[in-house]
């Protein structure tokens, strides 16, 4: 219950953050999954959802649509009221926060924590930060999908499939951006296939254009995201078992995917379920110094094959 408010929170933000006017209250429940289908309900989780994102103090505007309705109310969060103000950090400051960065190295936020060290200069300014190799796939292309939804426009991009090795060009209808389970989805319609398809965006290969082309095909009010979700969840019966011994309070990008963990002293016990090697072997392998894959075998040999030609390959030695 918790992780689904908080991977709807996640659309919400990102759905009013990225959308150049106000939307409407009908327009947040078409666009961000997990509202129910009850208006009552609908209502309830939406108002505590605003509160909650005012709370951590980001800023939901309520205004007019437009000039020519102001009586129809609509929301969205202006970019620049949300930017941080320029700040002075002092030399032990910055080394500090050299120390948070390499601290959230395994978790999601790692991209993010090295931009931040980045921006304030802190090798420049004596700070020593030494960041592993990392492997792990960044959440890429969730900006441009969103407003793309907003602004109602085709995309378009390369793609390879779980089981394909070929990059297929898509041209997609965006409908939904979902969260789910640790990784982005786009949802949309396919106008080569003429069908409902879904996409992982860590599957994307290069970059995800927003064309500007309307969208041909519109989101059916009554399309039932939980029969896509629904069919996610039903697969995980046919998965293969992991199990991975991980550090207490690490590997974050693991533990979103867990189905059950096992609390210990030295080691926590992950169960994570998965239908291919590779939805695993980047988020252990660049978690390595803090992960043990306990089975199965094969995936334990193709973790120390990669994290052995990616040392071999940067010259780190045995």
């Amino acid at each position: 219950m918790a992780r689904a408010r908080t991977e709807r929170m996640l659309n919400l933000l990102f759905v009013l953050l990225n959308s150049r006017t106000p939307l409407t209250r009908e327009q947040i429940r078409e666009r961000v999954p997990g509202y129910g289908d009850s208006n009552e309900a609908f209502e309830r989780m939406f108002e505590r959802d605003k509160a909650a994102l005012r709370d951590l103090a980001i800023p939901v505007e309520t205004k007019p649509v437009d000039m020519f309705h102001d009586d129809v109310l609509g929301y969205r969060i202006d970019r620049s009221d949300w930017l941080m103000p320029e700040i002075s950090i002092t030399a032990e400051e910055r080394t500090y926060l050299a120390l948070a960065a390499s601290a959230w190295q395994n978790a999601q936020l790692s991209t993010a924590a090295r931009q931040a060290v980045s921006s304030v200069d802190a090798r420049e300014q004596g700070a020593e930060i030494s960041v592993p190799v990392s492997l792990a796939k960044g959440r890429r292309h969730i900006t441009e999908i969103l407003a793309a939804i907003a602004n109602g426009k085709t995309v378009v991009f390369d793609y390879v499939g779980l089981n394909q090795s070929e990059v297929v060009k898509r041209t997609i209808d965006p409908w939904r951006a979902l969260l789910h389970s640790g990784h982005w989805y786009l949802i949309g319609f396919d106008q080569d296939k003429g069908e409902v398809r879904t996409f992982r965006t860590d599957r994307i290969v290069g970059d995800l254009v927003e064309t500007k082309h309307d969208i041909l095909e519109s989101m059916p009010k009554d399309f039932d995201l939980s029969a896509i979700t629904d069919t996610w969840e039903h697969s995980d019966k046919d998965a293969t078992i992991a199990t991975v011994l991980v550090r207490p309070g690490r590997a974050a990008s693991l533990r979103v995917l867990a189905t059950a963990c096992e609390i210990g002293d030295e080691w926590d016990e992950l169960t994570i379920p998965y239908h291919h090697e590779s939805q695993l072997i980047g988020l252990i392998a660049s978690s390595c110094d803090v992960t043990r894959v306990k089975s199965p075998q094969s995936l334990q040999d193709s973790v120390t094959r990669i994290v052995t030609t990616t040392l071999s390959v940067h010259n780190f030695g045995k």
